[in-house]
């Protein structure tokens, strides 16, 4: 079947639960699905901490909140057990047309199963053996994660696209950050963001070098620090008694996080969702890489930069090392200097608006 016989859908899900930076890289998907089918009902399951940087997600008719903490106890809680057979029984009553799976696991492969979907597609290389309740397994030559999206769903006749990738800022979330920047004398576009937090710790970067980082680049501009709540006490220390230096680690909403971003100078971060913030809301940044691999999840626009060490073993995918040199050789002084020229960028830009 070609996909010229693909039958037009009414209802389509899009499968990417988590987590919030693979969230954010399938945004063209949802934006092509719109184009190609504008009068289609669009759902996205995804995982209730990554839901809000869905909300009011132009394009976007609805969220369905998938508990992974939750059902992880089915079969030896009751309760879960009872939740999870309901939210399969009212993901089937939606009588979804397509589902689209880019998470490529099994549990995403089951819910694709059991939404009955007449169209079931996902990346023929899924893991997790999620590809026998695929109708369309589909093979995907592109490395990195958002072109992978994306030569997906063409192959469907979705005319998607790598511009795709923009995030709706949200009326609430700018009031905050103007808001923000009155209280504390900021200009919009005149502060960079740094989010030093990251999910693996190979993926930190030494914080002996970020205070020096912070240190130097807080002399010519302020500096805002954004992350969760596990980042509180890596930015207080970073913050220090600095005064243009304003830590916003768990303080805000992820709508927020997005505003803030949008409205800065610059973004400085380890291979995290900033990475993948900053190109869709049009924001210059810099993303230091260590064990990762700068083709599968590195900057994907021109807006960004990556930084990444000469060593050997860089790239390994390893979420614990006895020394984790690679992100300790990116040196503070590469840093900054590629920070300065980011923020240079953007003043450019917005100059000659």
């Amino acid at each position: 079947m070609t996909a010229s016989d693909l039958p037009i859908p009414e209802k389509v899900l899009i499968l990417k639960p988590s987590s919030l930076g693979d969230v954010v890289s399938a945004l063209p998907v949802l934006a092509g699905l719109r184009r190609t089918f504008p009068h289609a009902h669009i759902a996205w399951m995804v995982t209730p901490g990554c839901a809000p940087i869905l909300d009011g997600q132009e394009g976007l008719d609805e969220i369905i909140l998938f508990d992974r903490r939750r059902f992880g106890r089915i079969g030896r809680s009751p309760g879960p057990t009872r939740d999870f057979i309901t939210f399969c029984r009212n993901l089937r009553r939606r009588r979804f047309d397509w589902v689209i799976d880019l998470q490529g696991l099994f549990r995403s492969g089951f819910f694709a199963r059991v939404t009955g979907a007449a169209v079931r597609a996902g990346f023929a290389d899924a893991r997790e053996f999620a590809g026998i309740f695929y109708t369309h397994p589909i093979n995907v030559q592109a490395e990195h994660t958002v072109a992978r999206n994306i030569a997906l769903v063409r192959e469907l006749g979705i005319d998607a696209d790598e511009n795709d990738l923009t995030l709706t800022v949200t009326q609430e979330a700018n009031a905050f950050v103007e808001s923000f920047m009155t209280e504390q004398g900021l200009r919009r576009g005149q502060y960079l963001i740094i989010a030093p937090g990251t999910r693996w710790a190979t993926k930190l970067y030494p914080r002996r070098h970020w205070r020096k980082v912070v240190a130097e680049l807080s002399r010519d501009v302020p500096i805002v620090l954004t992350g969760s709540d596990d980042d509180g006490e890596l930015c207080d220390n970073l913050t220090g008694d600095n005064s243009k230096v304003f830590n916003l680690a768990g303080q805000t909403t992820l709508p927020q996080v997005v505003a803030l971003i949008a409205s800065a100078g610059a973004v400085v971060c380890c291979d995290s969702s900033a990475n993948f913030i900053a190109p869709a809301v049009g924001t210059p940044f810099v993303t230091l890489i260590g064990p990762t691999r700068p083709e599968r999840t590195g900057p994907p626009s021109p807006l960004g930069k990556a930084i990444v060490a000469d060593i050997p073993c860089a790239g390994c995918l390893k979420r614990r090392c006895r020394h984790n040199t690679c992100m300790q050789l990116i040196t503070p002084e590469q840093v900054i200097a590629e920070t300065q020229n980011a923020f240079s960028r953007r003043r450019y830009d917005d100059d000659k608006i």
